[in-house]
């Protein structure tokens, strides 16, 4: 399989269980020193609960890849660069609102951005988003707030997966039809469906790819929600 996706709500009633504690100190302690100490510095128990959630959803996906457990304990975690482990397979996580997203591949250069739907300023859009390569429709506050996300998540996705710098970088993609030219590689970026029960709330995911996948025998996406970690 070329691309594996898995998905996860954190629900209420988990962040406001009893147990939360315990289930959080279970997770951690299968973590190299310095990611468990990163997450425990973290000051709200749903912001460590949705890392470890990512970091869970990676472990289930690789374990499934390879037909082989997997440790979390094995993987590096180096400063101002993506987390990897011996292995040929490229992973990346991102979370927002209650939802965590891991995408999977042991073919292909990989990132992903999932992001809640939230009010944007357009200081905001002109300081972050390359107007002069995708403007903005002038249309309903709805549509433009369809659009900023769309292209952010295209961005941070792409970003993430060249491994190379931040939301600052922004301005440095090219872009074309499928995707964006970006240290000096063409990245094909794909949306990703995160179905959510919640009326009141609406995400948009996209992941970025080193080459193009065309959903043939040999070259497809999958996407799975987890309801159970």
């Amino acid at each position: 399989m070329s691309v594996s996706i898995l998905y996860y709500k954190v629900s209420q009633e988990r962040i406001s269980s009893p147990q939360l504690s315990a289930q959080i100190a279970d997770w951690v302690e299968e973590l190299p020193e310095i990611k468990r100490q990163q997450i425990l510095r973290l000051r709200q128990p749903k912001d460590q609960l949705l890392s470890l959630a990512g970091l869970q959803l990676l472990k289930l996906g690789i374990s499934e890849l390879t037909g082989l457990p997997f440790s979390l304990n094995q993987l590096q975690f180096p400063d101002k660069a993506k987390p990897y482990f011996d292995s040929n397979i490229d992973f990346n996580i991102s979370h927002s609102g209650d939802v965590v997203c891991c995408v999977i591949s042991e073919q292909f250069k990989v990132g992903i951005d999932v992001e809640l739907h939230r009010q944007v300023t357009p200081a905001t859009m002109n300081k972050f988003l390359n107007d002069a390569a995708i403007p903005l429709n002038e249309d309903s506050a709805k549509n433009r707030q369809q659009q900023f996300f769309d292209i952010w998540t295209k961005n941070e996705a792409i970003i993430k997966a060249a491994n190379f710098g931040s939301i600052f970088n922004m301005h440095d993609l090219k872009y074309q039809q499928d995707g964006a030219y970006y240290q000096d590689q063409f990245w094909y970026t794909y949306p990703v469906e995160i179905l959510c029960a919640d009326e009141n709330k609406e995400y948009t995911c996209h992941i970025a790819c080193s080459e193009k996948i065309s959903n043939s025998a040999d070259k497809k996406i999958k996407a799975q929600y987890v309801s159970q970690l």
